[in-house]
């Protein structure tokens, strides 16, 4: 007689997914409610910006030759295009707000792991919000499922060997994530929350190849997009494989390398993100990819030790984390969308103008006198594996001899060096306009994870006035 081992009467990395989110308590905590208000003004606001971005634009005018709208703007269950009087399916309405939020690269990141998190569960949640009303405990407990099955995810994995083979963990473990999120804000029961979650499984894609093109914000917008269709699927009967995860040829095993004694662990690492993820959040101060924040910090406080006189630097040496040039351009940027993954270009403009803001990132701001002459003294290298993750040094030499040092485990933004709520703000209106009305549309937005009646979000989430 055969004893079976440790491994295999091992719960299944679905079955720990599907316990977590099926039990967890709909009580709103505290501390996740109060990041949850900055997330949402935020990720409203970046998304409304980017509702003119090209990309975002090309989205939403695809979606609408589909289906063109209907007159009736407040079609019950349709949900808002975030700013604007549009209404769209919710399926439909989470690929126009998830690509739009990612599609200036000014949403929020996770220091920890390279992912976005609200650009992919903020549009599934408040698109799925179309269908009935919600409280603000619901929303809180939802996207803390998400945060947790993010990252409790990316660590299985584990992110660095995914992120490593060119996946983009927003769009990949993103579905994964979003799909769990809708399952707890509609209270769905294990059985289906498994075919959900296999069906996201399913549809999970989205390279690094794509990062400076149009392509790389449309990976939230899918993420968000697919986590809306696999509820809808599964509540219907729609089936998938209940143990798609750990199973052969499953999520695990083709976006990661399986190891069960990590998946063996799952379900205590997603009650640590349940509410650790308020550790493990940042609100994007400046516009472009998360890998240059750190090193636009240093920028900034270097050229207020040396001056404006560019000139008198020599060179410029900047150390990132093991992986952590891996999203990052490894040739000049040929346009503005491109400069955001650019960290030469980003800690060039930093030097050179003492901030970094959107006006940077258009094509002709690339040609911005100085610029190309002080990007090419600037050097990149990563530590070794071994060594401490998690921060930036920039050591700046001049032609006098000297050495300006700054190393930065913080950007600005980050949870553990928040922006105040002047500066959220100040990045709202930036995003979406100024006046009364604006001003009023945010205090609204930031009181929405304390709603106690259930409420319709979407008129809220359309704005003041229509920018449709």
């Amino acid at each position: 007689m055969s004893v079976a081992s440790p491994v295999s009467q091992q719960v299944g990395a679905t079955a720990q997914l599907v316990d977590f989110v099926c039990g967890r308590d709909r009580r709103a905590e505290p501390v996740t409610r109060a990041a949850l208000r900055g997330l949402t003004v935020d990720t409203v606001g970046v998304a409304v910006a980017g509702l003119t971005t090209p990309a975002a634009v090309l989205v939403r005018d695809w979606v609408e030759d589909q289906a063109p709208p209907s007159d009736a703007v407040a079609q019950a269950g349709t949900a808002a295009v975030w700013g604007s009087s549009s209404r769209l399916g919710p399926a439909d309405a989470a690929l126009v707000n998830g690509t739009a939020a990612h599609a200036l690269d000014w949403d929020d990141a996770a220091p920890s792991m390279a992912m976005h998190p609200a650009a992919v569960l903020l549009p599934t949640l408040f698109a799925l919000a179309a269908r009935r009303p919600v409280t603000g405990a619901e929303l809180d407990a939802a996207y803390s499922v998400g945060s947790a099955v993010f990252r409790a995810v990316s660590e299985a994995l584990p992110h660095a060997v995914h992120y490593g083979r060119g996946w983009h963990n927003t769009s990949t473990t993103g579905r994964l994530a979003a799909t769990a999120a809708a399952c707890r804000l509609l209270d769905l029961d294990g059985g289906v929350t498994a075919h959900a979650l296999g069906i996201a499984a399913s549809q999970a894609a989205g390279s690094l190849a794509n990062f400076g093109t149009m392509t790389k914000p449309m990976h939230a917008g899918l993420a968000a997009r697919d986590a809306v269709m696999a509820v809808g699927l599964a509540g219907r009967g729609f089936t998938a494989n209940p143990a798609q995860l750990e199973a052969r040829g499953g999520f695990l095993d083709l976006f990661g390398d399986h190891d069960p004694q990590r998946t063996a662990v799952l379900g205590e690492r997603l009650e640590h993100w349940a509410t650790g993820w308020v550790d493990d959040y940042a609100i994007k101060a400046y516009p472009s990819c998360f890998a240059t924040q750190r090193a636009i910090d240093a920028g900034l406080s270097l050229r207020e030790e040396l001056g404006a006189d560019v000139d008198r630097i020599s060179r410029i040496a900047v150390t990132l984390e093991h992986g952590g040039t891996r999203p990052l351009r490894d040739t000049a940027p040929g346009n503005g969308l491109e400069a955001k993954f650019s960290l030469e270009y980003t800690l060039a403009v930093a030097l050179l103008t003492g901030d970094v803001l959107l006006s940077d990132f258009t094509d002709e701001a690339l040609e911005r006198q100085g610029v190309a002459e002080l990007m090419d003294r600037i050097e990149l290298t990563e530590r070794p594996p071994a060594e401490e993750p998690g921060h930036t040094v920039v050591r700046l030499h001049t032609d006098d001899g000297r050495l300006l040092v700054r190393d930065v485990h913080h950007s600005r933004g980050d949870s553990h060096r928040p922006l105040s709520p002047a500066e959220l703000a100040a990045k709202f209106h930036q995003c979406v306009g100024r006046g009364p009305a604006n001003e009023s549309w945010f205090d609204a937005l930031h009181t929405v994870p304390d709603a106690d009646e259930p409420r319709d979000l979407q008129t809220l989430l359309a704005g003041p006035f229509a920018r449709g």
